[in-house]
C-alpha cells in the first residue's frame, strides 16, 4: 500500500452530485460533494465532504455501519437520531454513533450546509441502509 499524500481540494471546483434525481434513495433536495476520499485522492483513513439540504427537504432515515460526524456551516434543520429530534443551526457538531438510525431535515428558508466526515479510507466502502 503507497502512503497517503498531501490533498487540498477547493470545493468551488467540484460539481454538485445527486440535486433533484428522484431515484435517488436519500431523497430530493440533497446534494453533495465529496471532497477527500481515497477513491478521488490519495488519501486514507478519512473520507469527508459537503453536502446541502434544500429547504423543506430530508435526508431521509438511515443507518450505516461507521460512525459519522456533521459540522453545520449554515441554515437551520431538525435532526433525528433515534428518535429523538433537535434543531440544528450554524456552528453544531452531531456525532452519530455507529449503526444508529438518523435523518436531517431543512426547517429554514435557506439549504441547511453541512460538512460530513466518516472514518473510512474511501465514501464508496460505506453502505448506507435507508428506511423506507
Amino acid at each position: 500500500m503507497t502512503a497517503p499524500k498531501l490533498a487540498i481540494v477547493d470545493q468551488a471546483d467540484l460539481e454538485w452530485e445527486g440535486g433533484e434525481d428522484a431515484s435517488l434513495a436519500a431523497g430530493k433536495g440533497i446534494r453533495w460533494k465529496l471532497l477527500i476520499s481515497g477513491e478521488r485522492t490519495e488519501t486514507r483513513d478519512l473520507a469527508t465532504g459537503i453536502a446541502e439540504v434544500a429547504p423543506g427537504a430530508e435526508l431521509m432515515r438511515h443507518r450505516h455501519e461507521p460512525a459519522e460526524i456533521y459540522f453545520i456551516i449554515s441554515g437551520r434543520g431538525e435532526m433525528d437520531i433515534e428518535n429523538r429530534s433537535q434543531p440544528v443551526g450554524p456552528g453544531c457538531a452531531v456525532y452519530i454513533p455507529p449503526d444508529v438510525r438518523h435523518a436531517l431535515r431543512c426547517t429554514g428558508t435557506e439549504p441547511l450546509v453541512f460538512v460530513f466526515a466518516f472514518p473510512r479510507d474511501r465514501f464508496d466502502e460505506i453502505a448506507y441502509h435507508f428506511d423506507h
